[in-house]
């Protein structure tokens, strides 16, 4: 025993050739240990079939309790986890080895050495066949990890190739709308700041994960549909007639159309289309009230119009933060959803947007 230690401490630290000497070490002491076992067993031709088995399950303790400590050492598994996962199944296979074994030593006590050719021959053939399976099987378990590594390694390289579309498109989205932006010198930032205040709103009401993504490209790409207004109608700085105010409503719609085009950024078009709705349905383009409105485009209209309302315009002066909050309030309700409000009023309360409100203090006093 403390030989076959030793030989398990090598093979666990030393090359192929321990290895080889380990295995023959514990095929020859699980014999040693099976036979054994059946010496000592009475005569007759049911002892024998009983002593089979009770050798299999000596030879099977020896011969796959020196093979799991092996593998323990080598591996650093616990012996009990490595027993249940690859040994544990097979003690019914050596049991049945043994009950085989001893009706062998029954029929050669009878017939002699004709009947170990009767017996051997069979499971002979029974063992080539399944090592031929099993190593067919270990060949096609090997092939098909290797396609699945291929396949890994190609959808890897399609993900690559899908975000950098999906960078590319919006970097040409955000150039748009910074073209946008510059149209007009008073709104110069604004989509950016737009989509603070909005993500944080979103936050706030616990949006994340592919909701918080949508409704942040739908804040920055909210006024794309501006890029089909004329300019002596964007910038117009009178009152608009009824045409010019249609072309203006249109901008919604038309940002739909461009942003839907771009598949990966569907979810942030419902957004874009109904920024513009009123809580109360007095809204454009389709009139939407309540809850009927989605949520992107709730939180989007509270901030978008909160960002208008603190920047000066060619119209009108900004409002201070005090007037904008205090406008905001009286259309909570009608105009904006309440909650909406709620929460951007908790965001300016604790400064969470003070970033955004520095900078647009400073655009309004130039």
């Amino acid at each position: 025993m403390a030989l076959a230690v030793c030989v398990v401490d090598w093979s666990a630290r030393r090359g192929k050739v321990y290895q080889a000497v380990f295995n023959v070490g514990v095929i020859v002491l699980s014999t040693i240990a099976g036979a054994t076992v059946y010496a000592f067993l009475p005569g007759g031709a049911w002892a024998f079939v009983a002593g089979g088995a009770l050798a299999g399950a000596s030879y099977y303790a020896v011969n796959i309790g020196l093979l799991t400590t092996a593998i323990a050492l080598e591996t650093t598994e616990r012996w009990r986890d490595t027993f249940r996962a690859r040994f544990a199944w097979l003690f019914p296979h050596y049991l049945l080895y043994g009950v085989v074994g001893g009706m062998v030593a029954v029929a050669y006590d009878v017939a002699g050495v004709l009947a170990l050719f009767v017996f051997a021959v069979p499971l002979i053939l029974v063992r080539k066949a399944q090592l031929d399976y099993i190593n067919h099987t270990e060949e096609s378990v090997r092939r098909l990890r290797e396609a699945a590594e291929t396949i890994e390694r190609q959808n890897e390289s399609l993900r690559r190739a899908n975000q950098l579309l999906r960078d590319r498109a919006t970097e040409a989205m955000e150039s748009l709308v910074a073209v946008v932006d510059a149209r007009d010198t008073y709104t110069a930032g604004h989509s950016r700041r737009v989509q603070g205040i909005a993500v944080a709103i979103g936050r706030e009401l616990a949006l994340d994960g592919p909701e918080l993504e949508s409704l942040s490209f739908a804040a920055l790409f909210h006024d794309i549909g501006k890029v089909a207004v004329p300019d002596d109608v964007l910038l117009k700085s009178g009152p608009l007639d009824d045409t010019e105010w249609w072309i203006v409503r249109e901008h919604s719609e038309e940002g739909e159309r461009i942003i839907g085009h771009l598949g990966f950024l569907a979810d942030a078009t419902p957004a874009i289309r109904h920024h513009h709705e009123h809580f109360d349905g007095g809204g454009y383009p389709d009139g939407l009230r309540g809850q009927e409105i989605p949520v992107g485009a709730r939180i989007l209209h509270v901030a978008d119009a909160f960002d208008s309302m603190i920047t000066n315009r060619v119209y009108r002066q900004a409002l201070s933060l005090d007037e904008a909050i205090a406008e905001l309030r009286r259309a909570s309700g009608s105009q904006f959803c309440p909650s909406c409000v709620a929460a951007l009023e908790k965001l300016i309360a604790s400064g969470a947007l003070a970033h955004i409100l520095d900078v647009n203090s400073s655009s309004a006093a130039a």
